[in-house]
């Protein structure tokens, strides 16, 4: 089970846009050359090196598995981050899916989600 990691909320809106932004081209590139069907690595490696940029979580040393390098840990944060598909509604992928992602799979949150001591009582009480 991962660890509960907070982020700084200015940083964590930062990365949450810039991990938006990435698959949001990697779609976009996959729009564009449809019917070609597109190499599910590519996006993979932009997911892995944009955490690997922003070093709020630990993905250990980089190890080349099948010809594809991977993280030593949190590979599954990165595989749940490179399949999004896109919304429904608009036909893109939103930040609220890459936000959804961090907390689920990879435990990571912005500060502001963190319990305050007060809080914290009173959710124990309950």
């Amino acid at each position: 089970m991962n660890s509960v990691t907070y982020i700084a909320n200015d940083r964590y809106a930062f990365e949450v846009a810039t991990l938006t932004a990435i698959l949001r081209a990697t779609l976009d590139e996959r729009i564009a050359g449809y019917p070609r069907p597109t190499d599910p690595a590519e996006a993979y490696e932009r997911v892995h090196v944009a955490l690997r940029a922003a070093r709020f979580v630990d993905l250990g040393e980089p190890r080349v598995i099948n010809g594809r390098v991977e993280p030593e840990y949190h590979g599954d944060l990165v595989e749940a981050l490179a399949t999004l598909e896109p919304d429904a509604v608009t036909g893109t992928i939103e930040a609220d899916q890459a936000k959804l992602t961090l907390a689920e799979v990879g435990a990571i949150f912005p500060e502001s989600a963190r319990l305050n001591a007060q809080e914290a009582v009173t959710a124990l009480n309950l």
